[in-house]
């Protein structure tokens, strides 16, 4: 490939046509000018000259030629944009891998076509996704899903068109030396680029038989870790929001539901790079991964890997779904609407950092709370790009100061409370604490508790303990009602520990029936 075949496909391209099919563009004395496809804007400022065979955005300081606008805009590569340029033009580019890749897309194409007619043959595989999967026609067309059932049929066809080792080099035979076809009894699932050419395969089987995923082995064209399922969306420029999610089946379901802007990797970790470049495509990133354990793990270990790259400038923020929901389930249970208002409001990578860490820091233990400042800054010491390292240092050291400020707070209310500290008063302190602590025994002791005659600021937390909206609470969350109200009388541990001695039911280690010692104290508090 020389200088001057790249010149003669710039020179033969009218770069006005190739951009005005994404930016729509108005001529304007020699230039035409449009709205930048970098960022979001009102007033046009990019440029385009079909005499000089450029382009120039006055918003972001980007420029190029034609084949600079396919790479920066449209996600080609280098040589991606250059073949297909030249096939537009009538130029034969001689080029001994182009040919190897040619092939790959037809034998590809041709099996596309196979696994799909098989599919529509196979009323086992095409009743799993109409029925369990509960997809319709209209989308087993859209994304041209098939199967590799009766794969003999498939395998004799594809010999009866394309040699063994173009199918190999495909991924399509495996390369033992008993070569036969890779997919076996799988749904299929085509991946395509943006070009609207299939790369490889996806296949996952229908019962519970391992491994429920494989993918195309890489090949010359196929390089999972640099592609994402239904990459062939980012073509549309009028959709900057981009949603990741974790598999094939995510982003189809989705697709069906209205949710037109899904990606998903392919089976592997996300690649971060791969996010970092969209974003400074001028696209928004919102990863929603499966709300379990290992969906929350990846997404911070995602959160991890973008914090460590110098080149990450924020751009991408998170959805966490509720516990041990993925994308597809929150659709099955009828909670579309829940998922919508989830991803309309997103958390940026500051508010996922604290609710990552709101579990050590939402605890009174001083080994739990260290522990979360020591992951704190860790993470913060662990961002390479200096910018961010100071602005999100800077916004938890604020975050933290607002927390004791407001600890001091609620530590001055509680110690303000005027409470009486004679035996009646710690009588009626024991039986609250019982009756926060102990939510299986509420029922049992409600009556005794709130007919009893308490007194002074004891009456007044009592008769918000009992109250119905709190009567199936958490002990953490009366607490909570309590700190909000400067009542929470338990923080003065000295005397809260004198009432567990005093009130022996109230202490958690007593393990006898505590009824007929509660209904004494009440007696004593009533007499």
């Amino acid at each position: 490939m020389t200088d001057d075949n790249i010149k003669e496909v710039i020179n033969r391209t009218s770069i006005v046509e190739i951009i005005n099919s994404s930016v729509p563009l108005k001529k304007k004395g020699s230039n035409y000018f449009g709205l930048s496809p970098f960022k979001k804007e009102k007033t046009p400022s990019f440029s385009v000259n079909e005499e000089k065979k450029i382009f120039h955005c006055f918003s972001t300081g980007e420029h190029g030629n034609v084949i600079d606008f396919l790479i920066k805009v449209k996600g080609y590569s280098f040589k991606d944009a250059l073949y297909e340029l030249a096939d537009k033009a009538g130029i034969e580019l001689n080029y001994k891998s182009s040919k190897l890749s040619n092939i790959i897309y037809e034998v590809n194409l041709f099996t596309k076509d196979l696994f799909h007619q098989n599919l529509l043959n196979s009323k086992k595989h095409l009743e799993y996704l109409l029925k369990k999967r509960k997809f319709n026609m209209e989308t087993i067309q859209r994304f041209e899903l098939g199967s590799s059932i009766n794969s003999f049929d498939i395998q004799k066809k594809l010999l009866d068109n394309f040699e063994i080792n173009n199918l190999i080099a495909a991924g399509i035979f495996s390369k033992n030396k008993n070569s036969k076809l890779f997919f076996s009894n799988r749904i299929m699932v085509p991946i395509i680029n943006m070009q609207n050419k299939i790369l490889g395969f996806g296949g996952r089987v229908i019962d519970e038989s391992l491994p429920k995923y494989i993918n195309t082995a890489e090949t010359k064209i196929f390089k999972k870790k640099q592609i994402l399922f239904n990459e062939k969306i980012l073509n549309k420029q009028n959709n900057k929001k981009i949603i990741i999610v974790e598999g094939y089946f995510d982003v189809i379901k989705l697709e069906q539901s209205g949710f037109t802007n899904c990606l998903a990797p392919l089976g592997t970790s996300i690649n971060h790079e791969k996010l970092i470049d969209l974003t400074k495509k001028g696209f928004e990133i919102i990863v929603c991964l499966d709300g379990d354990i290992a969906g929350r793990n990846a997404t911070i270990r995602l959160m991890n890997n973008l914090l460590s790259d110098k080149n990450f400038e924020l751009g991408i923020k998170f959805v966490l779904l509720p516990k041990n929901f993925d994308p597809d389930q929150m659709i099955e249970a009828n909670k579309s609407d829940t998922l919508k208002k989830l991803i309309q409001h997103p958390l940026s990578i500051e508010e996922l950092i604290e609710k990552y860490l709101e579990k050590f820091n939402r605890n009174s233990d001083i080994d739990s709370q260290f522990k979360g400042s020591k992951i704190l800054k860790s993470l913060l010491l662990n961002i390479s790009n200096e910018d961010l390292k100071k602005i999100l240092t800077n916004h938890f050291n604020k975050l933290n100061f607002k927390k004791i400020a407001n600890k001091s707070n609620n530590n001055a209310k509680t110690s303000n409370l005027e409470l009486k500290f004679d035996l009646k008063s710690k009588f009626s302190a024991g039986l609250i604490i019982f009756f926060i602590e102990n939510q299986s025994q509420r029922e049992r002791v409600y009556d005794l508790i709130a007919t009893a005659k308490f007194e002074g600021k004891f009456k007044e937390i009592r008769d918000l303990v009992i109250k119905k909206t709190l009567f199936k609470s958490t002990t953490i969350e009366i607490y909570k009602e309590l700190d909000s109200k400067g009542l929470n009388f338990s923080k003065n541990l000295l005397f809260s520990n004198e009432v567990r001695r005093l009130c022996r039911f109230a202490s958690p280690r007593f393990k006898e029936d505590p009824y007929n010692e509660i209904e004494k104290t009440i007696s004593f508090i009533n007499s």
